[in-house]
């Protein structure tokens, strides 16, 4: 099920903002009448905006590797990563990462996915390769496995297996606001390179920063 305001959202690129506009406007219509914008879409409903049909048009799904630098929002900068990847559609992104993070982030305009992906009730599983300022020992591998409290909620244990003197491997299974850079700090280290490499089964393999691979239909 989608929302009229997920659709236009999706097919017509809009914000909240514009919708809001062209809907006291009466611009927006549904079957040639005005409906709510939490209106539910069915696949026979003829959609339109300011007389013209807006269609739907097929999910996309991408690998991109976000490099360090590039911000995973949308905005004009030329930080933006919509602005550095050459894809007409309009992509969202499930799994964002902060500037100085790099890795694997899932681009796609399938609203339903992305909420499937990312909502933290279902546990889907996110790695990273983590470097360390300060060589790892055993009372930090103890204390970063451990629950921690963040926005006042105890984190699911992450999953931690030591790479080298100052490299680790974490595996997360939600996404609380710079999740890992707290919690390293908290166990008395401090990160200074962060990599996701996995969001449940779709890995970074062998892309570069910068690039972008098409997925299979779903």
């Amino acid at each position: 099920t989608m929302r009229l305001f997920t659709y236009f959202k999706i097919y017509a690129g809009l914000t909240k903002n514009e919708l809001l506009k062209y809907y006291k406007e009466n611009k927006i219509t549904v079957n040639g009448k005005k409906e709510g914008i939490r209106y539910i879409v069915k696949d026979s409903d003829i959609i339109m905006l300011d007389g013209k049909i807006i269609n739907s048009f097929p999910f996309e799904y991408y690998l991109y590797y976000k490099p360090k630098g590039i911000l995973s929002i949308i905005n004009d900068s030329k930080e933006s990563y919509i602005n550095n990847i050459n894809i007409k559609a309009k992509m969202s992104l499930a799994g964002r990462l902060d500037k100085d993070s790099e890795g694997l982030m899932i681009l796609t305009n399938d609203g339903k996915f992305i909420n499937e992906l990312m909502k933290n009730d279902n546990k889907i599983e996110k790695e990273y390769i983590v470097t360390l300022k300060y060589p790892i020992t055993d009372e930090f591998m103890l204390d970063i496995t451990k629950s921690h409290i963040l926005r006042n909620k105890p984190t699911t244990p992450i999953i931690a297996k030591k790479i080298d003197e100052y490299t680790v491997s974490m595996i997360l299974f939600e996404g609380f606001y710079h999740q890992i850079r707290k919690i390293v700090i908290m166990s008395k280290n401090s990160v200074v390179g962060l990599k996701r490499i996995r969001i449940n089964n779709y890995v970074l393999g062998d892309l570069k920063p910068g690039e972008i691979k098409k997925l299979p239909d779903k």
